[in-house]
């Protein structure tokens, strides 16, 4: 019964986070990907989706809302730690969008990767807001095998993403960047619950995440 109970509460929150996803186009950087204009974030990602409003609070409706401007951070090691992430989250995005295509396998990668997305996106407008470089040697892609594997990776990823931003947080100088990594610990907490459950269930469409070549929209295994 508990075990059913937690499966229902992992479906829900797909589900709610899937919303804002399943209306956007196929994987890839959108259009305007990285442009700043005085205003959000334009490009694909999760567009009007799951985010962080500026009154601080997480819901539907805006990007993750970052000011154009925040002092700089003092601490070196910080700074460090946040490059570090932001090697990570990019190297997320082009291993789940690799892996999705590889197996033909759109849950849960189709909710999580415009989130990654915006994950960077987010973290790269932290760094234009400090007035500094958004930089990072980029990470290597792994070759997975199987489907199987290919979730194994997404759980020891999102596992390793969530010390680092829980760190970042505490030890964050002002409220705003406090928030802005808190909402994407959150988001990343989620992914981890989705990669474990595929793992899990298994791929191929065994009981909710396999499901292979499905359109958006399309309920099917839930």
């Amino acid at each position: 019964m508990k075990r059913n109970l937690m499966l229902i509460g992992v479906i829900f929150v797909a589900m709610l986070l899937a919303w804002p996803a399943m209306s956007q186009p196929p994987y890839g950087y959108g259009p305007g990907y990285g442009d700043q204009d005085g205003g959000p974030w334009m490009g694909r990602g999760m567009g009007p989706g799951y985010g962080m409003g500026p009154g601080g609070g997480m819901g539907y409706g805006t990007w993750g809302y970052v000011p154009q401007k925040l002092p700089v951070p003092k601490s070196k090691e910080w700074v460090g730690k946040l490059k570090e992430i932001l090697v990570l989250e990019r190297l997320s995005l082009e291993q789940y969008s690799l892996d999705a295509d590889k197996y033909n396998t759109y849950m849960p990668y189709r909710m999580v990767i415009p989130q990654e997305q915006d994950h960077v996106m987010t973290i790269e407008r932290l760094f234009a807001a400090y007035g500094l470089p958004a930089e990072g040697k980029p990470a290597a892609l792994t070759n997975t095998k199987t489907l199987t594997e290919a979730y194994e990776l997404c759980v020891k990823m999102e596992r390793d993403l969530i010390p680092r931003y829980e760190w970042l947080v505490k030890n964050a100088e002002d409220r705003d960047s406090a928030g802005v990594l808190n909402n994407l610990l959150i988001q990343t907490r989620y992914h981890l619950a989705m990669f474990e459950h595929a793992l899990q269930v298994g791929g191929g469409g065994m009981g909710g995440w396999g499901w292979r070549g499905h359109g958006p929209g399309m309920m099917r295994g839930w």
